[in-house]
């Protein structure tokens, strides 16, 4: 990962600014979270040293608020003037690393209901408000409804309190049948379950949340991808999974708040508000999948506070109820017991920043869960769809450990493939908790696309093994085949035997192909009888190799015989080879 220096210049000529008001501004669910007013200065982040192990749970434990970010053996902690003598003080080497002035204030216009019209109501340059987002699932589920159902599957810690809050809102997404999106976890199809803003300050993933949802549905029925997509799978998007939290970023305006927690002041009312010290509890600390381990705070004001006790928030415990509700408990209740090879579903939770992609278990690394061989590969191709500077493996391994987190609860108790996406890079303009709302659509979209529909088409058989639903067992082929430069077309055979029937109409074919210039590349699926289906053709993307799985339509096709991936090179300058292929039909 590239380094972060700053030039300490801003450091001399940074102010101090006034302190910026709060404003009571209406919601659906009535007022805004009543928070301590913290100064609208600049906010530091500091480069920490502190390796992989002690080190870095050292830093954790002292309640800084380490970001989810790693150099080398430097972590970075977000805090104000006075915390790099906090680091010092504390035996930490630190120095600046960069200086956030804070913007103009600007608070969101309120709103005293949802209406229609809230579906552009955005603050911070575009990032669209929960009134925004609660307007568009409702729009999208008016607008396609053979394809969406909203889904209220809770309430907010606010909300429990009859201080305002929100309804927690889900939405399902896919081609409707008799029994699909019902809370039943023995449902026809399986299920890709994705989140955003957990954690209320990354922004970037509750904009991600509403490009899916958009995509998914404007998509069914021209394009192909999506339609097969749809047609199988069920796809599951929770926007803004921490709205309390978020009302209280928005309320910054154009100097959005830097709130990572839910709003429950019960514990720690006396918080200042500034960055280092926020009412709230971290909900990706608080479930009982070994809470109160690694990389969490007993002290309420701490960003990483876990609250006090297990499965404590409403926020936490609604999600809870909600992931048993989709999927069955498959997996015993050791560390490393595993879930079954024929086992459904993923679940993403998509956070900011740093470009990585982890995998359970995130409390420790003595040890590896029972699947991690499957979890550890899906994670090595999200990454490489993501593109350079990608990094993925356990927590512990890249990053630091954290117990009590959601992506180890959906594995610890249902034996669901689960990740997180930490999205956004570590320095450049595209950097950091708020990025300029121009990142999403030429950053980061782009790059968590492919991400997002790969993840997706895993939902059917993550752990690759069984008779998928839909298929026959996965066969591969992983004999390398050269592919010449402006060449003849090249195939590699996969053979399929004692799998009666026809092909199924999702039937998934997963490509890793080695190559400079991938646009060059036309891509083909052929039947056992010769009839040929497209799987990519040739374009002006630049970009090295083919990692992807595609959807294919085959139902019209025998199971049994050779399949042939077929490869064509039809441009000049470039080479490369198939490195390897799988089927499941």
């Amino acid at each position: 990962m590239k380094s972060r220096r700053r030039s300490l210049l801003t450091l001399a000529v940074a102010g101090v600014a006034a302190a910026a008001v709060v404003s009571a501004s209406p919601t659906t669910a009535g007022p805004a979270p009543d928070v301590t007013a913290a100064p609208a200065g600049p906010t530091y982040v500091y480069k920490v040293h502190a390796p992989l192990g002690a080190s870095a749970q050292n830093l954790l434990g002292r309640g800084f608020d380490v970001l989810e970010d790693r150099d080398g053996e430097y972590l970075f902690v977000l805090g104000d003037a006075t915390t790099g003598a906090g680091l010092e003080q504390a035996g930490f080497s630190a120095v600046v690393d960069e200086v956030l002035p804070a913007p103009e204030w600007a608070p969101p216009k309120a709103k005293a209901q949802v209406e229609a019209a809230d579906i552009n109501e955005t603050y911070y340059g575009g990032y669209h408000t929960i009134n925004a987002h609660w307007s568009h699932l409702d729009l999208v589920a008016q607008n396609y409804p053979d394809l969406a159902t909203v889904v209220d599957y809770g309430d907010s810690w606010r909300k429990t309190q009859g201080s305002g809050g929100y309804d927690l809102r889900a939405v399902c997404i896919t081609k409707k049948n008799a029994g699909d999106c019902a809370l039943d976890p023995n449902a026809p199809k399986p299920r890709f379950f994705v989140m955003g803003q957990l954690h209320a300050r990354e922004l970037t993933t509750g904009d991600v949340a509403w490009r899916w949802i958009d995509h998914l549905t404007q998509g069914y029925g021209t394009n192909a991808e999506v339609t097969a997509l749809l047609d199988t799978t069920e796809v599951w998007v929770v926007p803004i999974a921490n709205p309390d939290g978020v009302n209280i970023v928005q309320q910054g305006g154009n100097s959005p708040r830097y709130q990572r927690k839910n709003a429950n002041n019960t514990n720690g009312s006396n918080c200042s508000g500034t960055s280092s010290s926020q009412i709230g509890i971290d909900l990706n600390r608080n479930t009982d999948s070994h809470w109160g381990g690694a990389g969490t705070s007993s002290n309420p004001c701490d960003q990483t506070y876990k609250g006090p006790s297990a499965n404590s928030e409403a926020e936490t415990r609604a999600l809870q109820a909600l992931w048993r509700s989709l999927y069955r408990d498959r997996r015993g209740t050791g560390v490393t017991d595993a879930a079954p090879d024929d086992t459904t579903g993923v679940v993403v939770s998509m956070h900011s920043y740093a470009n990585l992609v982890l995998f359970p278990w995130g409390w420790t690394t003595a040890y590896r869960t029972g699947n991690d061989a499957p979890l550890r590969a899906m994670a090595r191709d999200l990454a490489g769809l993501a593109g350079s500077g990608w990094q993925y493996g356990q927590p512990g391994e890249v990053l630091y450990n954290a117990a009590g987190a959601t992506d180890d609860w959906v594995y610890d108790d249902l034996g669901v493939a689960s990740f997180v996406w930490e999205i956004g890079p570590s320095s450049g303009t595209c950097s950091g908790f708020l990025p300029a709302y121009s990142c999403q659509a030429s950053t980061f979209w782009p790059k968590t696309l492919p991400m997002l529909m790969y993840a997706a088409k895993k939902a059917a058989n993550p752990y690759g093994g069984g008779n998928p639903p839909t298929g026959c067992a996965r066969q591969t082929n992983d004999t390398d085949v050269s592919i010449p430069d402006n060449g003849a077309a090249v195939s590699s055979g996969i053979g399929i035997s004692a799998c009666e029937g026809s092909a199924s109409a999702s039937t998934q074919v997963e490509v890793h192909v080695k190559h400079t210039y991938r646009g060059d590349l036309v891509v083909d699926l052929v039947a056992p009888d010769g009839s040929a289906y497209r799987l990519k053709s040739s374009s002006s993307d630049s970009g090295d190799d083919i990692d992807t799985t595609y959807t294919v339509n085959a139902s019209s096709e025998a199971r049994n015989g050779t399949w042939q991936l077929r490869v064509q090179d039809v441009y000049s300058a470039d080479t490369g080879y198939i490195d390897s292929w799988s089927l499941t039909v």
